[in-house]
């Protein structure tokens, strides 16, 4: 079941977040091309690994390119919280 996301942030820093790949090591993310920038919508499965909560990402909105939903790279992973600075929230 694909769910949607926004990635948003706790303080101000960085304007996007890369790709993670699987955190079960069991594959590598493709590309870091895309990456999801602040206010990017995203669409995937959520997964947990080790007690942490993580999106595999299907396919992204960008905050600043339109209404299109693209794919993402294969193997793509986004945590729910990361470094107390990003999140993902409904």
């Amino acid at each position: 079941m694909s769910t949607e996301y926004e990635l948003k942030k706790r303080r101000p820093g960085c304007t996007g977040m890369f790709w993670r790949s699987d955190p079960s090591g069991a594959s590598s993310v493709a590309s870091n091309s895309d990456w999801p920038r602040d206010g990017a919508k995203l669409k995937g499965a959520v997964v947990e690994h080790n007690g942490k909560k993580w999106l595999h990402v299907a396919q992204i909105k960008q905050a600043s390119g339109g209404a299109e939903w693209v794919d993402v790279p294969e193997g793509a992973f986004m945590p729910f919280e990361y470094d107390d600075h990003y999140y993902l929230a409904e």
